[in-house]
């Protein structure tokens, strides 16, 4: 027996193959109909569509043959494929490559066999179209041509099978891409050659309040502020290129944007695609990140000059105890003096520490938990700087507050502040109410804390000046603090996304009022 070799293009041939996904698969009827077809016009009684991969030969349609395959060296087809037309073998008993080949010798005992090539719209020979017979027989130039014609079918079959597959996965692309620009969350604008808007993904419609179908047919440089000049030039040159301006909503609103474009070829046509995203929030945080730094610039500054005097007092009056005898009632008066400029300077850094770590971890920082209000207020005037004045805090929470997400630390300091404020600017003979109801905040449910005061009041001027750090009103000169208080309540209120009102006047009290998102998963409170 003669064992066929392996064609020049093997390689690529099974590789064709392979991609074709055919092998293995269930019976066709547009290919069982040609091989019908062959039994009955040549009278024989098996015909087969063959494909030949790397060890077998496989049969994806069969008519009188039990076997779904063959080991490919000893298949006829497979010395089919190494030839331009048909091969005829009249009698294999008498062909001394196929005399003693199991296929002869055995079942299906073939004796005559003609196979046609065909082959994969790349010319890759895939398998052949063949028929067999158990006796001996003549195969005419007629008979020859038919069987041809009959490959070719089969390789039109196969043709129509690949252009399919191709078809499937374009539209699968397609589908993919359309989704992704259906998804993604930046806008996506295709252009022409003349910068008319030819298409919007869903984000571009959201960005500019309008569809596609109202912009389609605008220029694009009607939906900026600003005109641009030299984009052209840029994008001849093959680069993308990004700007900065101003967008125009169809309404005659407008907003900051960031544009990239590029030019590209589209099925010979110059395309532009661009990608368009809103910064007004990246502005806004890049503009909260540049006044935060002015904060802790100013603070340091004023610092400076708040630490420099009770520095100097504690150092000047330790220096004159050392220098110098004093009697024991002036000592002690020079003692009570550096403690308290001591308490004072002790006092300034822990709020410049605390001030500094709110603002560092700003809201990476924050340990959020779910705790009920009456709960963290509770613990506020457990706090040793508000026990000695619990007496004068009335408390009135709601029964239906929902609980708070909040890091309790931090959300308890920014309250003890407004508590010592509010007992600290109003008589030791009045009361200090906090009181907590449920609301509606930014059409969520929500907390109203409000912590009102009988004291002196703030005027307009120091309203204004309230959260400026270091600013103390002097209205009640024996009131000790370092005038931080107010400037941590600021930055731990606007960490939690809260809401501050605050409602004052000379010698009417003061009433601070803060509206905070409710815990979304109350369950779990």
């Amino acid at each position: 027996m003669l064992e066929a070799s392996l064609p020049p293009d093997e390689e690529q041939r099974l590789a064709v193959l392979f991609n074709l996904n055919i092998l293995d698969t269930p019976p066709e009827q547009r290919f069982d109909r040609i091989t019908r077809m062959a039994a009955r016009l040549f009278n024989v009684p098996i015909a087969l569509v063959t494909l030949i991969d790397g060890e077998r030969q496989w049969f994806k349609s069969r008519v009188g043959m039990a076997l779904s395959e063959t080991p490919r060296r000893i298949a006829f087809c497979a010395h089919t494929l190494l030839q331009d037309g048909v091969m005829v073998v009249e009698d294999a008993a008498d062909d001394a490559r196929f005399s003693d080949n199991p296929l002869v010798q055995e079942q299906p005992n073939v004796r005559f066999y003609a196979g046609h090539a065909f082959a994969a719209p790349d010319g890759s020979k895939l398998g052949t179209l063949c028929l067999i017979d158990r006796a001996p027989r003549d195969f005419s130039d007629d008979e020859r041509t038919t069987l041809r014609d009959l490959a070719c079918m089969v390789a039109h079959e196969v043709a129509a099978s690949e252009l399919q597959r191709h078809l499937r996965e374009q539209r699968a692309n397609e589908a993919w891409l359309r989704s992704l620009l259906d998804n993604a969350p930046d806008g996506v604008m295709m252009l022409d050659q003349d910068g008319v808007i030819l298409s919007l993904n869903p984000a571009a419609e959201a960005l500019f309040g309008a569809t596609s179908a109202q912009l389609q047919g605008r220029r694009a440089r009607s939906l900026l502020v600003e005109t641009i000049d030299g984009i052209r030039d840029a994008l001849a040159a093959g680069q993308t290129v990004t700007i900065e301006s101003t967008g125009r909503a169809p309404d005659g609103s407008t907003f900051p944007i960031e544009f990239s474009v590029r030019a590209m070829r589209l099925d010979g046509k110059l395309r532009y695609a661009a990608i368009v995203r809103d910064v007004g929030q990246r502005r806004a945080a890049e503009d909260a990140l540049r006044a935060r730094e002015a904060r802790r610039n100013q603070y340091l500054a004023t610092a400076t000059h708040e630490l420099r005097t009770p520095m100097a007092s504690v150092l000047g009056f330790s220096e004159l105890l050392m220098k110098r005898e004093f009697d024991q009632a002036t000592g002690q008066e020079l003692i009570g003096i550096i403690h308290d400029q001591a308490s004072v300077l002790i006092a300034v850094t822990n709020q410049l520490l605390d001030l500094a770590r709110i603002e560092s971890g700003g809201k990476a920082g924050l340990r959020i938990g779910i705790h009920q209000v009456a709960a963290l207020v509770g613990q506020v005037l457990d706090l040793p700087a508000l026990q000695g004045n619990r007496a004068r805090v009335t408390v009135d929470i709601d029964s239906s507050v929902p609980p708070l997400a909040v890091d309790p630390q931090r959300f308890q300091l920014a309250l003890a502040n407004l508590l010592s404020n509010a007992l600290a600017y109003s008589d030791a003979g009045t009361q200090v109410v906090v009181n907590a109801v449920p609301v509606i905040y930014r059409g969520m449910p929500g907390v109203q804390i409000r912590v009102s005061d009988q004291g002196i009041g703030m005027s307009t001027e120091q309203l204004v000046r309230m959260y400026d750090p270091f600013y103390r009103a002097k209205a009640k000169p024996e009131v000790v603090g370092s005038g931080l208080g107010m400037a941590i309540f600021r930055e731990i209120a606007e960490l939690h996304n809260a809401a501050v009102e605050v409602d004052s006047a000379p010698g009417c009290g003061t009433v601070i009022t803060m509206t905070l998102p409710a815990a979304q998963e109350v369950g779990d409170a």
